[in-house]
């Protein structure tokens, strides 16, 4: 999709156009009127504008309808820089029209070189401010523009006009910036390993519009919620649940644009315990073919004997490590295909079929490392 900037310029607003740029002002009530802006005569609508504009409707100020500029605000390094680029890529803004302020309660003295080299900005053009209002170290990018504010909500609007949902590539890009602005992992520590609770997308109450844009998107990609609203402390709660759900997830790449939440995922993936449903003949030939005792088998798979032979009859499920170990050591042909299907935790069951086939590799290159790791 490609949006003609200059028709959805006001009429009663001044333009020029030149070398594909067009040139906005208008004449105010009183004094001047504000400073003119370029724009791109045509701005592409893609899966990097989508993933830039759900950043701002998550961390942007988009609901502050009387407010004269523009501001994202993130704690994340790569998030800001995500935000930043998209609006010097796809709006042609300039470093010189934005203010940047990082706010702080615990000083850093390297706090403002860090910024400047991830954002790749001049250090004096950073403020600082101490606020214990944060946690953590905060930056707002702050477009100083009246018309960029006013021409960035008409394109919004134009963009929401169009039936974009209906387009993979651009509901998942949207979908992917709502994410990294508002989303957040849960994690159950009361289990003897972390585990992922659920995956919530965290709003304001009243925020129904963005809870319409994520609940469609996830509706049109088959993923179930629930939709939980708090009036003590005014939020709004998307929550997802179950692994075939966050599996989905990871094939959306949803992760991508917060690398902290990235890493927490893949830790969280790492350290699961994923059971192999194998066929019972090969389960039978693989075990054969170590030539080994029960006893032996329980000392080289870290178990004890009543339990190898519960796996041996198929009771008892093969941890993915242990599976892979014994195929190794008799370099077993065509051993992935033998899996029917996987057990993630005590709840989540995967078939090993076209729809999973590429998330079960996935895990079991993580196993892989994880036993190559640990030696």
């Amino acid at each position: 999709m490609i949006i003609n900037i200059f028709k959805l310029i006001p009429k009663e607003w001044r333009t020029s156009i030149k070398n594909s740029f067009v040139e906005i002002s208008y004449k105010a009530k009183r004094g001047k009127g504000p400073k003119s802006m370029k724009f791109p005569e045509k701005i592409v609508v893609d899966e990097i504008f989508m993933e830039g504009l759900g950043l701002f409707l998550g961390d942007g100020d988009l609901n502050r309808k009387e407010k004269g500029h523009l501001t994202f605000a993130s704690k994340d390094k790569d998030i800001a820089r995500h935000a930043l680029n998209f609006l010097i890529d796809k709006f042609n803004l300039k470093i010189k029209d934005v203010t940047f302020l990082i706010q702080y309660k615990k000083e850093n003295k390297r706090m403002i070189n860090e910024w400047s080299i991830f954002l790749n900005i001049p250090k004096n053009m950073i403020l600082q401010r101490y606020s214990d209002r944060h946690k953590k170290e905060c930056i707002s990018i702050q477009v100083n523009s009246v018309i960029f504010r006013k021409m960035f909500e008409i394109i919004i609007n134009e963009v929401f006009n169009k039936n974009l949902l209906d387009n993979q590539e651009l509901r998942r890009g949207l979908i992917r910036g709502l994410f990294a602005a508002e989303g957040n992992l849960g994690i159950d520590y009361l289990e003897n390993k972390d585990y992922i609770s659920q995956i919530d997308f965290n709003l304001n109450i009243n925020e129904n519009h963005i809870e319409k844009i994520i609940t469609n998107i996830l509706n049109k990609e088959n993923i179930s919620y629930l939709v939980r609203n708090n009036d003590k402390d005014n939020s709004k709660v998307i929550s997802i649940c179950n692994w075939k759900n966050y599996k989905k997830f990871w094939e959306m790449r949803l992760f991508d644009l917060c690398e902290r939440k990235k890493d927490k995922f893949i830790k969280i993936l790492n350290n699961l315990s994923v059971y192999c449903f194998v066929e019972e003949n090969f389960l039978r030939e693989l075990f054969e073919k170590q030539k080994l005792k029960q006893k032996e088998l329980a000392k080289l798979l870290n178990s004890w004997q009543p339990n190898i032979s519960g796996m041996i009859k198929g009771k008892h499920q093969l941890l993915m490590e242990r599976f892979h170990l014994l195929n190794k050591r008799i370099s077993q042909q065509n051993y992935f295909d033998k899996i029917s299907k996987i057990r993630i935790g005590s709840l989540t069951y995967l078939e090993n079929n076209d729809d999973n086939k590429e998330f079960i590799k996935y895990i079991y290159n993580f196993k892989l490392k994880e036993i190559v790791q640990s030696r």
